[in-house]
């Protein structure tokens, strides 16, 4: 799988990924929403965000490789890493879903 990390989202969550196997990019800083989203649908990656914008917005097709976004504490890297390792462990598909992460728990739309 692999994984886009939005600028807003903890870098520790990039190498805990990163250590785990997976294909992992930083997205570039100061890029718009929508350059974001197309970034992560032209590279077929997985967008983690912490803006929860990309649940909003209708602009964003559902044809993408999913969206992950984060509602845990910023300073909460380990309660990102364990709360992302159950999401990965448990749901092999996430392609055009949007991910609603929480500590230990998450909730899948579309």
């Amino acid at each position: 799988m692999k994984f886009l990390i939005d600028e807003n989202v903890h870098k520790g969550l990039f190498f805990f990924l990163k250590d785990k196997g997976y294909d992992v990019k930083l997205c570039p800083k100061g890029i718009m929403n929508g350059e974001v989203f197309r970034l992560s649908l032209n590279e077929e990656r997985a967008l983690i965000t912490r803006d929860s914008d990309f649940v909003k917005n209708k602009l964003f097709s559902d044809k993408h490789s999913g969206i992950i976004v984060i509602r845990i504490s910023a300073e909460d890297l380990e309660s990102q890493k364990s709360s992302i390792l159950k999401l990965l462990e448990s749901s092999n598909d996430i392609k055009g879903k949007v991910i609603l992460l929480s500590p230990d728990q998450f909730s899948i739309r579309g």
